[in-house]
């Protein structure tokens, strides 16, 4: 195991009991069950579970795992008493356009969240994808999202992770300039503090299916665990290409229905 590599974990929604969450992708959503095994998993390695801004800021001296929630669904604050308990942070990514709507955290719970430790950064001020914009439309969901944050709440916002992992060759030059220290991707792969800094970095995508087995491969960086998840990243990010984001969308969850039917 090389402790100068970090596995960083991509979470959306944590449900309690099982199929209870609204307003979230089942396919991205873990039982809060599973998720107290995958901290498990952590802990048993000797790990740590951390924010990537904790780590981009030297405040973690012991190995870590990073562990990041997208698109600020509510249930991400069980996730966050359940990482106080184990002793971690975590960040996570909202967009202030759908905070305290429908299932979304509330700017109060982010408050409380982050009094807690915990790390609020941007996703954008609305959730789009950004290969579908301008580039000034790109530049106004990273401005006008870490603006907002960072007035509501009062911290820094240095994070930026792009809706649905889209986004363009140079997205972390242009979120660098507007003022953000790196980009956390959907790209797969294992990030090497200190080499990344104010770039992208790769992340582990948590789905339904993960099992705290998987998670403790990829804490050990099992060759073989990686590779698969690599290619199957490139498969979909291929399909997206050539589909197109609203006909990809459209045939994903039909495969997702016609597999929960199975």
């Amino acid at each position: 195991m090389n402790h100068a590599l970090v596995p960083v974990l991509m979470y959306h929604a944590v449900s309690q009991p099982p199929g209870a969450v609204e307003e979230a992708d089942e396919h991205y959503c873990v039982t809060r069950g599973r998720f107290a095994a995958h901290l498990a998993a952590i802990r048993a390695r000797g790990r740590v579970p951390s924010s990537v801004s904790r780590i981009l800021e030297g405040q973690v001296r012991d190995p870590v795992v990073g562990v990041t929630f997208d698109d600020g669904h509510e249930s991400n604050a069980w996730a966050a008493g359940d990482l106080l308990s184990y002793g971690g942070s975590a960040d996570f990514f909202v967009n202030p356009s759908t905070v305290g709507r429908g299932r979304h955290l509330s700017w109060g719970a982010l408050r409380d969240m982050a009094a807690e430790g915990m790390s609020i950064q941007s996703h954008g001020q609305h959730h789009r994808y950004l290969d579908e914009l301008a580039p000034s439309e790109v530049e106004q969901e990273l401005r006008q999202s870490k603006w907002e944050i960072e007035d509501r709440l009062g911290l820094p916002v240095t994070l930026f992770a792009p809706p649905g992992g889209r986004m363009s060759r140079d997205l972390p030059e242009t979120a660098v300039r507007l003022g953000y220290r790196a980009v956390c991707s959907s790209r797969v792969g294992l990030w090497r503090p200190g080499r990344e800094q104010g770039v992208e970095i790769p992340r582990l995508a948590v789905l339904h299916s993960t099992t705290e087995r998987q998670v403790d491969r990829w804490i050990t960086q099992e060759g073989w665990e990686l590779r698969s998840m690599e290619l199957r990243y490139l498969v979909l990010n291929a399909a997206k290409r050539a589909l197109g984001n609203s006909r990809y969308e459209r045939l994903r969850r039909a495969a997702l229905a016609v597999r929960g039917r199975m």
